[in-house]
């Protein structure tokens, strides 16, 4: 039998071997003779015995299971069956509107990993190197399937001798015993054909359907969400049927308990979000960090549909290839957008509260800031924790949803420290987390360089200059001895997960790599402030000479990374290593631009658009909306049926439910616990109480200097709100200081 022939007879026997000719078949899907367990070999006797009767239950667990593999070739991969009805079978929650009855056994559902190779005398050249279609998509239509079957030189393709494949058996088998009895019954495949066939049976992608217990966690973090709905259901009551009721020379000034009260009324909070800044001077970036936050969505939009089940990985394959699509393969620059929009903001808000202060709180400084980003940011990460894993089911729930709550559960607390990008990196507790790491970072570093910036000006430059080089030395020098890609590279095998990819948490993640933007945008703020002060407007004639050249290294920074993808390129470690500390740099210096040639002089045409009143709320929930969004995405991909067809179209119309979903639960999240506790914060931090009217005593909205900024993974995300925030010694502070008057960066 030839070589191709072979191929196509080996994935029909495959299928007979796993599934059986017909429902009737003598000898059905499995034996489970071996089977450790007395439970499981009665039961799946039972299942053998009532499925040769052809009865319904039986019959379900049967139509359940994956059959004939479809599209291994083109890199379809996983063969899912059909995951409800093989929990219907034996459920709990029997009887439904569709099972009138319990079966008398219950059913589990199982994806095993099946890994398929010839032996040497099969096909003597399966592991050869020199292939005429190593790093091309082209392949000989006449050569044997094996030759497409082999093991990928490139990265860019996905491998197509590994594949998933879905059965349904009793409930009280184990993986184990299930990869028992899958060896056993692809055994006279490996001796007829000469092949090897190893199977893999994981845990986490094992299921039955059954009532997950609320632990005691669960329950802490239910009670308080109950709680906070509950306040924020009686402070709008109080604040819309009472508070606002009052006669209108009532005066009286709200008690600390009302105060703290109101600070959880939704109505005055929605009030806050949409409240002009008190000067446009800033208003551009509200504009450039809520699209910085929607294409962070679509960028990681790409890491969960790529990164998981899909029908057309020879689709991905093909756009590796295609510099035009680099603005979504080098999307990871836009987290660097954030960087400079917090360093910008930072250090302007330090500035002018030195400058009206003549001095600095440092300590105090670092608690707001700490106190400002913590509490919303643990909420979500004990929601991963906790509840998120009893939200749903699906065939890869547990491998998902439940593998980042095993991980936040076991380093929680690194987040909490913001050390998560540097302790236990490649267990990261929300993948996008890193970049609140790398923030607080800069955050710390930032008083240290603005002081001497303002008291010293030539010391404070130099030292600016001098940490900003060193920003671009050290990437430089970690790509060229570590010998790493001077870009990440978004492959398969990367979105699969990539917390566990060494060029993700040995580089990629951490704040050494990442710093060179963050005080690219102190730079730029420093000269912002100078600009500002001498009332210099830049001249007409430079503003086009530095946009067009800000326009071509803003560009050459992202589309140079073509150059990284082309399959079968040698590695110059000084040429990546370069890439790697200059192109941030590039991309940066190109937002810079914006930043001050939005906030000095304009751009016309682009300034009303970047400046939109509508963009003002969005932009700040931008920070909720970084947090949340990552669990949106994830529940796509965890509770996915099927393999999904991907296109451009449904790629963009996925992101748009994304970015829609995202943002309402950041709305929610904003009114529950980020505007209450940040009202809360700044009433403890002042130095007297309140004698405010009323609407200036409801609690402040979210400024955009005192929300964190979001990350990206694009891996990617946005920063939230980055500004200095005020000083605790004053009330009211007199300059736009405060987060909630200023722009923020996420």
């Amino acid at each position: 039998m030839t070589s191709a022939r072979l191929a196509g007879a080996l994935l029909a026997a495959l299928a007979w071997a796993l599934c059986g000719p017909t429902v009737w078949a003598l000898e059905p899907l499995l034996s489970f003779d071996d089977a450790a367990g007395q439970k499981c070999r009665l039961d799946a006797a039972l299942y053998r015995s009532q499925l040769e009767n052809f009865t319904l239950w039986a019959v379900k667990m049967y139509d359940a299971s994956a059959k004939a593999p479809v599209g291994i070739l083109a890199g379809a991969t996983f063969q899912l069956g059909h995951f409800d009805e093989c929990l219907q079978v034996g459920s709990e929650e029997a009887p439904t509107a569709v099972v009138a009855l319990p079966a008398p056994l219950r059913a589990q559902y199982c994806v095993a990993r099946i890994r398929l190779e010839p032996e040497q005398a099969t096909y003597p050249g399966f592991h050869r190197l020199d292939r005429p279609h190593a790093f091309s998509l082209q392949y000989d239509p006449r050569d044997s399937a094996w030759e497409k079957l082999m093991v990928p030189l490139d990265p860019s393709k996905k491998p197509r001798n590994s594949f998933h494949w879905a059965t349904c058996i009793p409930a009280s088998c184990s993986p184990a015993d299930l990869k028992v009895a899958l060896d056993a019954a692809l055994q006279p495949l490996r001796q007829r054909h000469e092949v090897q066939l190893s199977v893999d049976v994981d845990e986490k992608l094992c299921t039955v359907a059954q009532r997950m217990p609320l632990s005691t966690a669960d329950i802490a973090v239910l009670t308080v969400i109950l709680l906070v709905f509950g306040v924020v259901v009686a402070a709008s009551f109080f604040d819309m049927a009472i508070y606002r009721q009052r006669p209108a020379g009532d005066e009286r000034p709200l008690t600390r308990g009302q105060e703290i009260l109101m600070a959880f009324s939704a109505c005055t909070n929605l009030e806050k979000l949409n409240k002009p800044d008190p000067t446009d001077d800033l208003g551009i970036l509200h504009g450039l960090r809520l699209f910085s936050m929607v294409f962070i969505i679509l960028g990681h939009r790409c890491l969960f549909s790529y990164g998981g089940p899909f029908f057309n990985p020879e689709f991905l394959e093909e756009r590796y290839r295609k510099i035009e699509d680099m603005f979504l393969l080098n999307g990871t620059l836009l987290v660097d957008t954030f960087f400079v929009l917090s360093g910008f903001l930072t250090c302007f808000g330090i500035l002018l509260e030195i400058h009206k202060r003549k001095t600095l709180n440092v300590p105090m400084l670092y608690l707001y800031r700490w106190m400002r980003l913590t509490p919303v940011y643990m909420m979500v990460v004990a929601f991963y924790a906790t509840l998120f894993s009893k939200v749903d089911s699906g065939p890869l729930w547990k491998a998902r949803v439940g593998l980042e709550q095993e991980r936040c559960v076991q380093n929680w607390w690194t987040n909490l420290l913001y050390v998560n990008n540097y302790v236990n990196a490649d267990q990261l507790c929300m993948f996008q987390s890193w970049y609140i790491a790398c923030d607080m970072h800069y955050f710390l570093l930032a008083p240290l360089i603005v002081i001497p910036l303002y008291k010293n000006p030539k010391l404070g430059l130099a030292l600016l200059a001098g940490v900003t080089s060193l920003s671009i030395v050290i990437p430089f020098a970690v790509t060229y001895v570590g010998e790493y890609s001077g870009v990440l590279r978004v492959y398969m095998s990367l979105l699969e997960d990539p917390p566990s990819n060494e060029d993700y948490y040995a580089v990629y993640i951490k704040s050494h790599n990442r710093a060179a933007p963050y005080f690219i945008g102190m730079a730029a703020a420093y000269l912002y402030g100078i600009l500002k002060l001498s009332d210099i407007k830049i001249p007409k004639g430079v503003m086009w000479g530095c946009s067009l050249a800000a326009t071509v290294v803003g560009l050459t920074s992202m589309f140079g990374a073509w150059v990284f993808y082309i399959p079968g390129r040698e590695y110059f470690a000084g040429e990546n290593a370069a890439y790697a500390s200059l192109h941030r740099v590039g991309w940066a210096l190109t937002v810079a631009w914006v930043v001050l040639g939005g906030c000095t002089t304009r751009f016309g045409v682009l300034q009303p658009l970047l400046q939109l009143n509508a963009f003002l709320p969005l932009s700040r929930l931008t920070y909720c909306a970084f947090l949340t969004h990552g669990a949106v995405q994830l529940y796509t991909l965890a509770t996915l049926r099927q393999p999904e067809f991907m296109s451009f179209p449904k790629l963009f119309w996925m992101a748009s439910g994304d970015i829609t979903i995202s943002f309402i639960v950041a709305l929610f999240v904003h009114l529950f616990f980020e505007a209450p506790l940040g009202a809360i914060q700044k009433m403890l931090l002042r130095k007297k109480p309140a004698n405010r009217p009323r609407n200036e005593n409801a609690p402040a909205a979210v400024h955009m200097a005192d929300a964190p900024p979001p990350p990206p993974v694009a891996s990617t995300p946005p920063p939230p709100e980055t500004s200095t925030p005020p000083s605790p010694r004053e009330t009211t502070p007199e300059i736009p200081d405060n987060p909630d008057e200023q722009q923020s960066s996420v």
